[in-house]
């Protein structure tokens, strides 16, 4: 049997991560090891920090309670002790930021993305539009942790899923996001949210707040390094355009259903 795991908090702070990420992990491991099911793990990034060509063989962040990222750094030594123990067993799957159909309020690329050109609005970005950002489109990352599942040799290691936006601004992404429309704007004005906005936001909204420690993903070019899951499974992203024009059909068509 297999188990997957793929939860995300309602909390984004560190200070709720730290106190509930721990210990859903150690439960989750030994809940697997008691039942002898295998325990395949759909991960994020942070705990590699911020930079381009992220891969598995990236150092990781130090430990920490403090900060989101070394949240991800203590489960991280939690899932590396489990393989250790029984290589057999335990597989991560990793994902930069993603989009896709019913990708709305926790993707960048949704609701303040997509969301927004469907509406005839002006999209946002966080930081910075004319960084360079990869994306996993979700149905890809879906496809990856199902062919990892799968194969004995996917057990014991850590991987990046393949990734559909390699080497694009967030300007370029939205822009061509807007191209897939029905009635493409004809201009695309994206409204960047800076750390001051972030911080005075914050002040309403958590979330917003909470994105302020993640400024340096959002601030400089942020790639990943997908090549070791694409050759050692054959498993490719779905082709770029295609997964734009998915994803603007689906906000396209939620925005008419919500005018209906």
């Amino acid at each position: 049997s297999h188990v997957f795991c793929t939860i995300g908090f309602p909390d984004y702070s560190a200070k709720f991560w730290s106190k509930h990420w721990p210990v859903a992990i150690d439960n989750l491991l030994q809940a697997t090891k008691q039942v002898g099911a295998k325990f395949i793990f759909a991960d994020n990034l942070y705990a590699y920090g911020p930079g381009t060509q992220i891969s598995p063989s990236t150092k990781i962040v130090p430990k920490s309670n403090k900060t989101k990222p070394g949240v991800r750094a203590i489960i991280r030594e939690k899932l590396e002790a489990a393989m250790a123990e029984d290589p057999s067993r335990v597989c991560v799957v990793g994902a930069a930021d993603f989009y896709g159909p019913h990708a709305t309020n926790l993707s960048f690329l949704g609701d303040t993305g997509a969301g927004r050109l469907a509406a005839n609005l002006g999209p946002m970005a966080i930081g910075s539009a004319d960084v360079v950002h990869d994306f996993c489109f979700a149905p890809d990352f879906a496809r990856a942790l199902d062919v990892a599942s799968r194969n004995d040799a996917a057990y014991g290691k850590f991987w990046i899923c393949p990734h559909a936006i390699h080497g694009k601004t967030i300007r370029q992404i939205l822009e061509d996001l807007n191209a897939e429309k029905a009635k493409p704007m004809e201009r695309v004005r994206v409204q960047v949210l800076g750390g001051v906005v972030l911080r005075v936001l914050g002040l309403f909204s958590s979330m917003l707040g909470n994105l302020v420690e993640m400024q340096p993903w959002w601030t400089q070019d942020y790639t990943v390094d997908d090549s070791d899951f694409i050759r050692a499974f054959g498993v490719e992203a779905t082709e770029y355009k295609a997964s734009l024009k998915e994803t603007m059909d689906f906000f396209a068509d939620r925005h008419a259903a919500q005018r209906a």
